[in-house]
């Protein structure tokens, strides 16, 4: 299977075998998702993710079981990663919410709006998805100002981290919805 197809129905697959592995090891595991996959399973904003981006208390046994499931759908090791630890030191705000809860696993994944401050912060070129993530939580969201961006990005990052590679994203994020966004000078 190719590891580029993570779809949201093998996605859930997985988080089901998770579950019945945890508790054939009586566990319990609180997994906050973030990233291409809260843009696929909860914005359906793509048909797959790559990986899974996500923070979660880890033991042994938790390892163990994630190499197995790993080696089940013959996913790359990485399939699941907590690289999302550095960017989220920037995050002032957290807003969770459960999307999905099994027997021992709960799932938790940030709000359209904290998504979008986050894709902001990250602003980073293509193949990446950023662009496309944010034009698509923009309209979710029926934002029409940047003043409307701009207050949700303060309110979960602070506007002390809009930098110069930020207010470019804005500006192309702009015109290319078609609003009519007062543009950052750079």
């Amino acid at each position: 299977m190719s590891f580029e197809k993570m779809t949201k129905e093998l996605f859930l697959e997985i988080l089901e075998v998770l579950d019945e592995k945890l508790s054939e090891n009586r566990l319990e595991l609180s997994l906050n998702i973030y990233g291409g996959t809260v843009m696929m399973a909860c914005f359906d904003a793509r048909p797959a993710t790559k990986d899974i981006d996500a923070l979660f208390e880890t033991s042994p046994i938790i390892d163990n079981i994630l190499i197995d499931i790993a080696e089940t759908y013959d996913l790359d090791k990485n399939w699941i990663n907590q690289d999302i630890r550095e960017p989220l030191k920037q995050i002032k705000q957290e807003s969770l919410r459960e999307i999905y809860k099994f027997k021992n696993l709960i799932v938790f994944a940030p709000t359209a709006e904290q998504m979008l401050a986050m894709k902001i912060l990250s602003a980073r070129p293509e193949p990446f998805k950023d662009f496309d993530d944010a034009e698509h939580l923009i309209r979710l969201l029926e934002i029409d100002t940047l003043e409307q961006v701009l207050m949700i990005f303060d309110k979960y990052i602070g506007r002390r981290y809009l930098g110069d590679r930020q207010k470019m994203f804005l500006n192309y994020v702009g015109k290319d919805l078609n609003k009519k966004w007062k543009e950052f000078s750079i």
